[in-house]
C-alpha cells in the first residue's frame, strides 16, 4: 500500500509495492521523453515565476511591508523548493527510463541525505502551502470584518509565517526517520519507506497518511471555504466606505474583487492540483490494487504542477505585477536604461480597503500590493 511521500517521488516505494513495479508493462521511450518535457516545462515556468515573485517583493520596501506580500513570498518559497528538489528529480528519472536504464539509488551518504530530504522537501512544500492558505483567509476574514484591528494583524504576519515553517518541518520530519536506502532482494539499493525498528506494521504508513490527508487537507480547504463564502457574502453586498468620487468608486470595488476572485483561484487550483492524488492516497485504504503508472503519473505531475500555476495566476489577475514583471529587466540594469522602475501612479496604487493592504489613511493606501 502506498503512502504520501511515495507519489512525492516517484521511485520511493514501500516494500509491498514491488510487485506492482515488476509487473507493469515499460512505458515508450517516447512517453517517458514527452514526461520529462512536461516536467522541464513546469519547472522552468516554477523557477522563473516564482524567483520574480520573490524578488518582485523583496526588493520593493512598500510590497514587504503588507503582510498578504509576505504570506504570497513565503508561498513562493515553498513552490521554489519543488522545483528544485523535486521536479528535477522526476526529470532525471524519466531521462533515465526514456534511455531504457534501471532506476536505483545512490549508494554512500549523499544517496540517504537525498532519499530523506527530497521526500521531507515535498511535504514540507505542501504543509507550507496549505498553511499559508489558511493564513491569508484569516487575513482577509480580519480585513473585511475587524478592518480597525488589521494594524496588529499585519504585526503578527511575520510571526504566522515562521509558526507555519516550524510547523510544517515538524509534520514533514517523520519521513527523515522512514525514509531509508536498502538493498533489496535484487542487490541494488532503492529508497523506500520503512518504519521498522520503531515502529512495526503497515499502522504507522496509514496513520501518518490519514494525518495528512485530514490535516493538511481536507480540513484546511473546509476551513478556508467558509472563510471565503463568509468573505464573498460581505464584500459583494458591502458598499465602497467614505467620500469617493463615482469613478473611484467602480475602481475600488473592482479591484477589491479581482484580488478575492485572485485569492480563491489560488485556493481552487491547489486544491484540484492535490485531488488525484489524494484520492488515490484514500482509495488505496478501501481498495487494495496496483495502479496503473499513468494514474501514480498524472496524480504527482498535477501536484507539482501547482508550484508552476501560483506565480501564473498573480501575473493573470493583477495589473500591477504584470507591470512590474514587464519592468524587471529596467529594474535590474537600471544604469542601462538610465533609470529605476517607475513606482505607480496614486491611481494604481489607490488603497484596497478590503484586500490589498491593513491601513485605512490615506497615506497607507501608499503601500498598496500588486499581489
Amino acid at each position: 500500500m502506498m503512502r504520501a511521500p511515495c507519489l512525492f517521488f516517484f521511485t520511493v516505494m514501500p516494500n509491498n509495492t514491488s510487485s506492482c513495479e515488476d509487473s507493469a508493462l515499460p512505458l515508450a521511450a517516447a512517453a517517458e521523453i514527452a514526461k520529462a518535457a512536461a516536467y522541464l516545462l513546469i519547472f522552468v515556468i516554477s523557477t522563473v515565476g516564482n524567483l520574480l515573485i520573490i524578488i518582485i517583493v523583496l526588493k520593493d520596501r512598500r510590497l514587504r511591508s503588507v503582510a498578504i506580500n509576505q504570506f504570497i513570498v513565503s508561498m513562493a518559497i515553498a513552490d521554489l523548493l519543488t522545483s528544485l528538489f523535486n521536479m528535477t528529480v522526476e526529470i532525471w528519472i524519466h531521462i533515465k527510463k526514456a534511455a531504457g536504464q534501471q532506476i536505483f539509488w545512490f549508494e554512500g551518504a549523499g544517496g540517504v541525505v537525498l532519499c530523506k530530504g527530497i521526500v521531507f522537501v515535498q511535504g514540507l512544500s505542501i504543509a507550507c502551502s496549505v498553511l499559508t492558505l489558511i493564513a491569508i483567509a484569516v487575513n482577509r476574514f480580519f480585513a473585511v470584518f475587524y478592518p480597525l484591528q488589521m494594524g496588529s494583524t499585519k504585526s503578527l504576519s511575520t510571526f504566522a509565517i515562521a509558526f507555519i515553517w516550524l510547523v510544517s518541518i515538524a509534520t514533514s520530519s517523520p519521513m527523515l526517520y522512514a525514509m531509508k536506502v536498502i538493498q533489496r532482494e535484487d542487490g541494488n539499493l532503492h529508497c523506500i519507506e520503512q518504519w521498522s525498528p520503531a515502529f512495526e506494521g503497515e499502522s504507522p504508513n496509514r496513520n501518518y497518511t490519514l494525518f495528512l490527508i485530514t490535516l493538511l487537507y481536507a480540513l484546511p480547504l473546509a476551513a478556508i471555504t467558509v472563510f471565503y463564502t463568509a468573505i464573498v457574502r460581505k464584500v459583494w453586498k458591502r458598499q465602497v466606505p467614505g467620500n469617493l468620487t463615482a469613478p473611484n468608486q467602480l475602481v475600488e470595488l473592482a479591484t477589491r474583487k479581482r484580488v478575492l476572485r485572485m485569492l480563491i483561484t489560488v485556493v481552487i487550483v491547489f486544491g484540484l492540483c492535490w485531488l488525484p492524488y489524494y484520492t488515490y492516497l484514500s482509495m488505496n485504504f478501501i481498495v487494495d490494487s496496483c495502479p496503473p503508472a499513468n494514474v501514480m503519473f498524472i496524480g504527482l505531475f498535477l501536484g507539482h504542477a501547482n508550484s508552476a500555476l501560483n506565480p501564473c495566476i498573480y501575473a493573470i489577475f493583477n495589473k500591477e505585477c504584470r507591470s512590474s514583471l514587464r519592468n524587471f529587466n529596467r529594474a535590474c540594469l537600471p544604469m542601462l536604461h538610465g533609470s529605476r522602475l517607475p513606482r505607480m501612479t496614486n491611481q494604481n496604487t489607490m488603497k484596497l480597503t478590503e484586500f490589498g493592504t491593513e491601513g485605512t489613511t490615506r497615506e497607507q493606501g501608499k503601500r498598496s500590493s500588486p499581489f
